[in-house]
């Protein structure tokens, strides 16, 4: 089975973040622990995130990135 398949069934096909409907044709599979952190590629580093969702994340790393 396909990564995203297998992190869809285990995720009961919803936005880890907010728990909406995830879509695949629209929406993202995310790291939790970013992989310039060290995160891995492993699923248990994976999540679903709607395309809002992923938006916010990404903005909320960008300004602590800044801050240094």
């Amino acid at each position: 089975m396909k990564t995203r398949q297998r992190i869809a069934v285990e995720q009961h096909i919803k936005c880890k973040r907010c728990g909406c409907v995830w879509l695949p044709w629209r929406d993202q599979v995310d790291h939790d622990v970013p992989l310039e952190q060290g995160g891995s590629n492993d699923d248990e580093n994976l999540n679903l995130v709607g395309v809002e969702c992923h938006n916010t994340k990404t903005a909320q790393e960008a300004a602590a990135r800044a801050r240094g």
